[in-house]
């Protein structure tokens, strides 16, 4: 038990030493050397753990992604088979989660999408998004130029999130959550 919680927290300091390291570097620039200097453990440690730094980045990414998967799933399960009071409730709910979780990994987000952007991830949680709003859409009634309305949608809601991580996460998450819903759902206004 002991050495299966030395090798997590091992894990867990090699993450923190690679969101540290993206604050500053980009992700190109960063060596094994430099995380395992930071996260105050030996090569051999880091690569008992990861083949290399891309996989490290990987399963960062994938936890990450894995999470707002689940919340755009719920989205779209609500959609499917809610009425449109609790439809309503639920999504603003839902931002809510987002809001607070990108706040909670502010690190991580402020370093991937502000400081050093990675394309490629920004890029897969766009088309998850896509995704998860072209599914919603079909069970809400017809709109004109859905494709459309869906990529603006997409591009207000990340620069958005990109505008409240570049300053410093600011404004409450409750009101974050209040805007993006009141844009996407268009009321309130």
């Amino acid at each position: 038990m002991g050495d299966t919680m030395n090798r997590a927290k091992a894990r867990i300091k090699i993450f923190k030493a690679m969101v540290k390291l993206l604050e500053t570097e980009t992700f190109e620039s960063i060596t094994i050397k430099q995380l395992c200097a930071e996260s105050g453990v030996h090569r051999s440690t880091f690569y008992a753990h990861f083949e290399d730094k891309y996989q490290l980045f990987d399963t960062m990414t994938a936890f990450h992604m894995s999470k707002y998967k689940k919340l755009m799933d719920y989205l779209s399960q609500t959609v499917q088979n809610c009425e449109l009071d609790e439809v309503k409730y639920k999504v603003l709910k839902t931002f809510q989660l987002m809001f607070r979780y990108i706040k909670r990994y502010q690190a991580f987000f402020t370093a991937v999408i502000v400081t050093h952007p990675q394309v490629h991830l920004i890029q897969a949680y766009i088309k998850l998004t896509k995704d998860a709003y072209k599914k919603m859409l079909n069970d809400l009634p017809n709109l004109n130029d859905a494709d459309h309305f869906i990529q603006y949608t997409i591009g207000g809601q990340l620069s958005l999130i990109y505008a409240w991580l570049a300053d410093d996460c600011k404004e409450p998450t409750r009101r974050m959550a209040r805007i993006l819903y009141t844009n996407i759902l268009k009321t309130d206004r």
